[in-house]
């Protein structure tokens, strides 16, 4: 189980952290200019969710069944998700 949640996470990693960074390079670029590695941690928190999404639910929405037929849930890898993407995004920001 825990190798399949590992696969599962291990698609979304690069995704998650090139989108990451372009929001930290935004956030610099503001008016109120937050250092990049500062956004990059807080966009850690906002992208995960969104290429899960965009990856698993619009693009390939059947790779799901792959998953059921092992008996995760689709909640089951959006929680882990979420807990994956909280722990790296907070750990970015602590070592800011």
């Amino acid at each position: 189980m825990i190798l399949l949640l590992a696969t599962f996470q291990l698609r979304l990693l690069l995704p998650t952290f090139c989108v990451a960074l372009a929001i930290g390079v935004a956030g610099y670029f503001m008016i109120w200019s937050t250092p990049i590695i500062l956004g990059t941690g807080f966009g850690y928190f906002l992208a995960g969710p969104m290429v899960h999404y965009y990856l698993y639910e619009l693009r390939f929405p059947n790779e799901y069944y792959f998953y059921f037929n092992a008996g995760l849930s689709k909640v089951l890898l959006g929680f882990t998700t979420l807990g994956l993407n909280g722990i790296v995004g907070a750990t970015i920001v602590y070592n800011a």
